[in-house]
């Protein structure tokens, strides 16, 4: 994939997010979600889609510092609060996504996200 092809699915992805709609149009069959910090995968297209939702849910006064993309590959670094624990300090973190024709395979979230994804509860894959 070129940097145009890969900037253009992410752009359109984070556009049909901010936007509530389904944005697991821009997966593959087979993505995968890997919570770096604690171990947690989910695979497939609802599946990572309702796990991004419900740790979106947990998150609040995000913000997105940068988005780098280079050919097949993006990166989202931002910071949030924890939801329920708004007095701790903020959550830095790193999304990579590895994306071949036009769609994204797989994402690594990097973070200290171990508090807010033991109030998540995964379906099963």
């Amino acid at each position: 994939m070129s940097v145009e092809q890969t900037q253009q699915v992410i752009r359109r992805y984070f556009e049909v997010m901010g936007a509530e709609g389904d944005f697991s149009e821009s997966y593959v069959d087979a993505v995968t979600w890997v919570m770096v910090d604690t171990g947690i995968e989910v695979r497939g297209r609802s599946t990572v889609r309702d796990y991004v939702i419900a740790l979106h849910s947990q998150m609040s006064d995000g913000h997105t510092r940068s988005i780098v993309v280079s050919d097949g590959a993006a990166y989202v670094e931002g910071d949030c609060l924890d939801s329920q624990q708004r007095s701790a300090p903020r959550i830095s973190y790193c999304v990579a996504f590895d994306l071949t024709d036009d769609r994204i395979t797989a994402m690594r979230c990097y973070g200290n996200f171990g508090a807010m994804t033991g109030r998540i509860e995964p379906a099963d894959p």
